[in-house]
């Protein structure tokens, strides 16, 4: 059994440059007046249609490896032998969460 579709649409969604790292967009106020620039190379050239797959996409909406270690927060103990991390319930004493300091990230 095959199934033909006549005058079909494609699923419309958001081109990959409104979220790409490497896109400068410029708009005017008419939906039509849009100019899509790529600067993943260099000299930027424009990008005459919209855009579904890119192989140099780069998504501006997820933190970069250096953002996320921006945020970081460092934990020393006091004690240089004790181990950093996740413990068992069991395991955990009051004492020991005193030991702890939460130093930021510079």
């Amino acid at each position: 059994m095959s199934v033909i579709i006549r005058n079909g649409k494609p699923q419309i969604s958001d081109p990959l440059c409104n979220s790409c790292y490497w896109a400068h967009i410029q708009r005017g106020f008419a939906e039509s007046e849009e100019i899509v620039f790529c600067a993943f190379l260099t000299p930027t050239r424009l990008v005459p249609f919209k855009v579904s797959q890119c192989t140099d996409y780069n998504d501006k909406r997820v933190p970069s490896r250096k953002d996320m270690e921006d945020i970081a927060w460092i934990i020393r103990t006091k004690d240089v032998n004790r181990q950093v991390g996740f413990a068992k319930g069991e395991e955990v004493d009051d004492e020991e969460e005193d030991d702890l300091e939460i130093v930021p990230s510079e």
